[in-house]
């Protein structure tokens, strides 16, 4: 009973962990976000396998249901890393960060591919869709620069036809109508541009806030 008691408690060490992985990786069931019954089965038995595999590699019993506990908290582990990557980059803009690399931490982002990086709402599985992707980009029009026009005043000396001197004044030049209209467009898109840009950024905290809330549940 003591012995059982130890085997349940013991730790997996790093080798331990990253052998696990390469277990689970062979295992492409194992992160389908499929959840039917048959995929369920497979999964079942690909456990079996694994642990099956890892029990042989450790010298010691290790149980399905142990081996995918463990996949469970390597994957809320990661995606909490995750998140806490995307918050300090936002601190940051992309500079210098503070969070240790991990690599069974980072071998698991890899395995979760887009699940991983980006805010996800659980739908079942090892997968989750109905992701907001961190990189949205706003898109601006493509407006041509405007023509530059000469508002200056000149004045030429025309000579009449009975050799006297006129004075003929140049009208100042206006913009036409739609040259008009083309500057205020392209005034409306940048200012609606930077509208959007801030609220790209006021969601992505708000989404990351959210996602390390679920996590630390």
């Amino acid at each position: 009973m003591a012995q059982q008691n130890t085997m349940k408690t013991r730790a997996l060490g790093k080798d331990e962990i990253l052998f696990l992985l390469d277990l689970i990786s062979k295992q492409k069931v194992i992160t389908t976000k499929a959840t039917n019954a048959t995929n369920n089965k497979l999964k079942e038995e690909a456990w079996k396998s694994i642990a099956q595999e890892f029990s042989a590699m450790a010298g010691e019993l290790r149980r399905p249901e142990q081996l995918r506990l463990k996949w469970e908290n390597l994957k809320k582990s990661s995606r909490k890393r995750n998140a806490l990557i995307r918050q300090n980059n936002l601190k940051t803009g992309g500079g210098k960060m503070y969070i240790p690399p991990d690599e069974a931490l980072d071998r698991v982002t890899s395995m979760l591919g887009a699940t991983c990086t980006g805010f996800t709402v659980e739908f079942g599985g090892d997968g989750e869709s109905e992701m907001i992707p961190p990189d949205a980009v706003v898109e601006l029009m493509d407006l041509q620069p405007l023509p530059e026009h000469s508002e200056a005043v000149t004045s030429d000396l025309v000579m009449g036809d009975g050799g006297s001197a006129e004075c003929g004044v140049k009208k100042r030049q206006k913009p036409s109508e739609e040259l008009l209209r083309a500057q205020i467009s392209k005034e409306l898109a940048m200012a609606a541009y930077f509208e959007a840009k801030t609220e790209v950024v006021k969601l992505e905290k708000v989404k990351l806030q959210l996602e390390i809330e679920k996590l630390n549940k």
